[in-house]
């Protein structure tokens, strides 16, 4: 995709050339990396090359890497870079966003580096045990809304906290999603499975009916891969039909991640939740 400024820019040098779409660059991994759709990463770069000086910038963004090229007069300048890992981070992305929207006049590549560099070293906006919490919380309230009772909140609550503690460990030694995946449904289901069981006792005591199957289900709500699932509808509704389809294929590998996890504990244990 190509767009051309309003206004006369003047020629760029090779190495200014170069050191702005490595910029740019960066700036789109970083889009990319934390959970942006090609689309918007694509119209974020554009705009970033634009201000920065680049006469033209073509760029092909997919889940995995970028190729792009800036052009200038007569001089221009392509460039590669893979991506090997994706995560979410919404706080991040806006960031970004209202970098590429709000960039002052005349940006050089140096200060557009620096504003990267202290996006990219942001820790997480919450701590991790408020995350936990409230991932918890939000799974114990979905075992309510399909039809749980407290006790079923009370695993399933658990269960969540556990799957994104497992998740943040896993993160932290660098494994890549899927693996992390089949150890959080794991860490998920036998946490709300052997907290239900006991909690059973409670139940038969104040006549509680308890229902294992639904605290199962909620507290791997939280390893529904969502946000690819939007991009992937995002990216075929702008007919970029390749990142669309991968970002699909991922959403439903980490959809048998999950299940693989789940599986392993309930044929161990003998649990029947359909």
């Amino acid at each position: 995709m190509s767009q051309s400024p309003s206004v006369s820019l003047r020629q760029l040098s090779h190495h200014e050339l170069a050191h702005i779409l490595r910029v740019t660059m960066r700036f789109g991994l970083l889009m990319l990396r934390n959970g942006a759709s090609s689309y918007r990463t694509e119209h974020a770069m554009l705009r970033m090359a634009e201000v920065m000086g680049v006469e033209r910038l073509e760029a092909y963004v997919t889940p995995t890497g970028i190729i792009a090229s800036a052009y200038s007069g007569m001089e221009h300048r392509t460039q590669i870079m893979r991506l090997y890992a994706l995560a979410v981070d919404m706080t991040k992305i806006s960031l970004l966003e209202r970098l590429s929207r709000n960039m002052p006049e005349n940006p050089t590549p140096e200060l557009v580096s620096a504003r990267l560099d202290e996006i990219e070293t942001m820790k997480h906006q919450y701590p991790r045990w408020q995350i936990a919490l409230a991932v918890g919380l939000a799974c114990g309230s979905f075992s309510i809304l399909i039809g749980g009772g407290p006790l079923e909140f009370t695993a399933a609550a658990f269960g969540a906290a556990v799957a994104q503690t497992v998740r943040f460990t896993m993160h932290h030694y660098r494994f890549t999603a899927l693996p992390t995946t089949i150890l959080a449904a794991a860490g998920a289901t036998l946490t709300s499975e052997v907290l239900i069981t006991l909690l059973e006792v409670i139940g038969r005591s104040t006549g509680l009916e308890v229902r294992p199957a639904y605290a199962v289900i909620a507290s791997v709500l939280v390893l529904v891969p969502g946000v690819p699932l939007v991009t992937a509808v995002l990216d075929l509704t702008y007919f970029d039909l390749v990142s669309g389809i991968v970002r699909g294929i991922y959403a439903v590998m980490l959809f048998g991640a999950i299940g693989i996890g789940m599986l392993s504990v309930l044929v161990w244990t003998g649990l029947r939740i359909i």
